[in-house]
């Protein structure tokens, strides 16, 4: 097995990505109700991204639903959350060229609630397992 030692100032760099990613989700994560505008969305996790200085990876994405994932609404577009759908929030942060992929869903009403769950409870468990010397492919 190939083992992998970054730079340090490439592991601070990744780092600082993955923070500011976290603490922007989150963010994000507390805009989504029903009836608000996904752009509207987008558009302030972006600008909370910029304010933390991060740089945008990718443009944030919010699918609903039957759409798993890449949403990107142009500005034109004035979707909203609707009630009992299940949503989620796709953002990257870029510093100098390092970018941290960070994503949640959210269940809005009671009847997505046991997917979410499921969810992040397969990620928790995957994130166990994940450490040094663990092959993951």
């Amino acid at each position: 097995m190939q083992e992998y030692n970054l730079d340090p100032e490439v592991l601070e760099k990744y780092k600082k990505a993955g923070k500011i990613a976290s603490e922007a989700l989150s963010y994000g994560r507390s805009l989504i109700k029903p009836g608000v505008q996904v752009r509207e969305v987008l558009d302030k996790v972006e600008e909370k991204i910029f304010s933390l200085g991060g740089k945008i990876g990718f443009p944030a994405q919010s699918s609903l639903n039957e759409c798993a994932a890449h949403y990107c609404p142009d500005d034109s577009d004035n979707t909203v959350y609707p009630e009992e759908s299940c949503v989620k929030l796709d953002i990257g942060v870029e510093i100098d060229g390092y970018i941290c992929d960070n994503a949640c869903s959210v269940s809005l009403g009671s009847k997505y609630t046991e997917l979410v769950k499921a969810g992040r409870a397969a990620l928790n468990n995957a994130l166990k397992l994940v450490r040094p010397g663990v092959q993951i492919s």
